[in-house]
C-alpha cells in the first residue's frame, strides 16, 4: 500500500529477523508488543462484495472476535483514504447488525449469502518509533501465510507496515530507506485481501496490466496538492504493473511507462515553479525508470505493429520462422533485463525517494518567488495557463512538418504527447464535450507520429542485431519488412498533413 499516512513493504523469511532487529534498535525499549492474529474474509458466492470495492473480515485474537469492514481496499488508489470500521462481535460468524461496520455493507445483504473464502494466520510484532519527539511512526511486522479455506492454495506473508502516527511523512520514507540498507525490500501496495482473492483466481491483480488512474480533480485544489494526487497516481500505476511486467505482458510494460512518462510530463509542466535542482533530479530519475522499460517496448511494438501486418503477405515460412525467433529472443532478453532492474536496490530506492518528495512535498525548501507562488493558487486557474504553453509549443513544432527528419518528427511527437497528457491530466476542469472534442484533433496526428518513430526505432534495433545461423535469411527478411514500411511514408505524409492543419484551427476550450 503506497499512500501520504502507510507504507507497506516486502521481504523474504530469511531477511525479516533483520529488518526486526533493524527496528528494534531504532526504538525505545518497551515500546514493543507481540500477539497471533488469525484473519477471516468472508465474501458471497458470486463475489459481490469484491465487486463492489468492499472487503469483509473477522479478525480473532486471544478468543476475542473483531469485524472489520473496508472500502477501497481492492482498488489499489494510492490518493484516497480508505475507508475502515470495526466491532468486537460475539463469535467468528459475520454480524451483519453490528453498529459501526453492518451500515458499511451493501444493502440487502443476508448472512446466508456470505462464504469464508481464505484465512491469514501472523504472527505479529509492533514497534512504535519515535525519530523526535514530533513523530511517531507505527511500525507492525507480519510473519504467517495465507490460504484458501480448502487449504490446497496459499503463500506466505513476510512483510512490514509502517504507519505515521504524527509527524513529517518524510521521517516514514526515511525509515523505510534504512531498512532498505538492512535487507531487501519491496515496496507492496497488495492488501491481503487482493492477494486472497488472487489465489482464488479472481482478476484483482495477479499479471493484468492497470490502465492510468482518474484523479478526481476540483478546480479549488491548489496546485501543490494537485502535484500530489498526480503524483500518487502515477506511482501507484507504476507499481501496480510491475507484476505484469515480470510476466512478460506488453501492456503492463506499456502501461507502466506511460504513469513514468505521465509523471515526468506533469513535472515538466510545472518545473518554473519547482526548485531547479529537484525538478532535475525528479526528471532524471523518472528518465532512468522509462529507460529501463525502453527495449522491451521497442520489440513488443516491433512485433506487434512492424512485423505482424506483413507476415503472411510477404515472408516465406521459412524467412518468417527465422526472423519471428530472432525478434522474439531479442524481446525475452530485454524483458530480463527490464525485470532484473525492478527487482534491484537502485529501483526500489529511486521509487521510495519519489514517493518521500511528493510525501513531504520536498518543493516547499526554496524561496518564495512569484513561480514558487504559483503553487498555492488553485488549479482552476493555472491549468488553462500550462496547456496554453503547451499547446503554443506544438503549433510551433508542426510547422513545415514535411521536411522534418524523422528524429525531429520524434521531438514534434513529445511535444504532442506532453499536450496530450497535459490536457488530460487538467479535462476534467472543464467542458468535457469540448475537450472530447479537442483531443479527437490530437490523438490521430499522435498516432501518426507514433507510427512514424516505430519504423525508425525498427530500423535502430536491426541495425544492432546480433545474429547466428542464417545471417543473410535475417537480413532479407529485414530488409522487405522495413521496405514495406518505408514504402507506405508518402501516402502517411498527406494524411500527417492533414491532421495538422486540422489541429492548427481546433478551438482550443480553455
Amino acid at each position: 500500500m503506497l499512500t501520504l499516512e502507510a507504507l507497506k513493504l516486502a521481504t523474504t523469511v530469511d531477511d525479516l529477523p533483520r529488518v526486526e532487529q533493524a527496528l528494534l534498535d531504532m526504538a525505545n525499549k518497551g515500546h514493543e508488543a507481540r500477539a497471533t492474529l488469525r484473519s477471516t474474509y468472508y465474501d458471497t458466492v458470486a463475489g459481490r462484495l469484491r465487486r463492489e470495492g468492499v472487503v469483509l473480515c473477522v479478525h480473532e485474537q486471544d478468543r476475542r472476535y473483531i469485524q472489520t469492514v473496508k472500502t477501497d481496499g481492492i482498488s489499489g488508489t494510492a490518493f484516497r483514504r480508505r475507508g475502515e470500521w470495526e466491532d468486537v462481535i460475539g463469535a467468528e460468524q459475520p454480524d451483519l447488525d453490528a453498529p459501526n461496520s453492518g451500515p458499511r455493507l451493501p444493502a440487502g445483504l443476508y448472512a446466508t449469502e456470505l462464504r469464508a473464502l481464505f484465512t491469514t494466520v501472523v504472527r505479529r510484532a509492533q514497534i512504535m518509533l519515535e525519530p523526535d519527539v514530533s513523530t511517531q511512526i507505527d511500525s507492525v511486522l507480519d510473519a504467517g501465510e495465507i490460504k484458501t479455506v480448502e487449504g490446497n492454495l496459499g503463500e506466505p506473508i513476510r512483510e512490514v507496515r509502517l504507519q505515521l502516527n504524527r509527524g513529517d511523512p518524510a521521517a516514514l520514507y526515511g525509515i523505510a530507506l534504512r531498512l532498505l540498507d538492512v535487507a531487501p525490500l519491496r515496496v507492496e501496495i497488495r492488501s491481503k485481501a487482493e492477494r486472497g482473492y488472487s489465489l482464488l483466481g479472481a482478476a484483482i491483480d495477479r499479471q493484468e496490466a492497470r490502465g492510468p488512474l482518474s484523479f478526481d480533480l476540483k478546480s479549488d485544489l491548489t496546485v501543490e496538492e494537485t502535484l500530489q494526487k498526480i503524483g500518487w497516481g502515477c506511482l501507484t500505476a507504476i507499481l501496480r504493473n510491475e507484476r505484469a511486467v515480470g510476466a512478460n505482458i506488453p501492456e503492463g510494460v506499456h502501461q507502466m511507462r506511460v504513469a513514468i512518462r505521465r509523471l515526468r510530463s506533469v513535472a515538466n509542466a510545472v518545473k518554473r515553479m519547482l526548485p531547479h535542482e529537484q525538478y532535475e533530479w525528479v526528471d532524471r530519475e523518472l528518465k532512468w525508470l522509462a529507460d529501463i522499460l525502453g527495449p522491451a517496448r521497442n520489440w513488443d511494438v516491433f512485433s506487434s505493429d512492424i512485423l505482424a501486418p506483413i507476415r503472411s503477405a510477404l515472408l516465406s515460412e521459412r524467412d518468417l520462422e527465422s526472423f519471428s525467433r530472432v525478434a522474439e529472443q531479442e524481446r525475452q532478453s530485454s524483458y530480463g533485463t527490464a525485470n532484473a532492474t525492478i527487482q534491484s536496490k537502485q529501483y526500489t530506492t529511486a521509487v521510495l525517494k519519489l514517493s518521500q518528495w511528493f510525501a513531504s512535498c520536498g518543493w516547499r525548501d526554496q524561496p518564495v518567488s512569484q513561480q514558487s507562488a504559483l503553487l498555492m493558487a488553485p488549479i482552476g486557474a493555472v491549468a488553462p495557463v500550462l496547456i496554453a504553453r503547451r499547446y503554443k509549443r506544438v503549433r510551433k513544432a508542426v510547422g513545415g512538418i514535411s521536411e522534418l527528419t524523422p528524429r525531429q518528427r520524434h521531438e514534434v511527437r513529445i511535444a504532442v504527447k506532453k499536450l496530450r497528457y497535459t490536457i488530460e491530466f487538467f479535462g476534467e476542469l472543464f467542458d468535457a464535450n469540448k475537450v472530447a472534442q479537442f483531443l479527437q484533433y490530437l490523438k490521430p496526428l499522435q498516432d501518426d507520429l507514433g507510427h512514424t518513430n516505430d519504423v525508425r526505432v525498427a530500423n535502430e534495433l536491426l541495425a544492432t542485431l546480433q545474429v547466428a545461423g542464417d545471417v543473410a535469411g535475417i537480413a532479407r527478411a529485414a530488409g522487405i519488412v522495413m521496405g514495406w514500411h518505408d514504402r507506405g511514408f508518402a501516402d502517411h505524409d498527406r494524411k500527417l498533413r492533414k491532421r495538422v492543419r486540422k489541429l492548427r484551427h481546433a478551438q482550443p476550450f480553455w
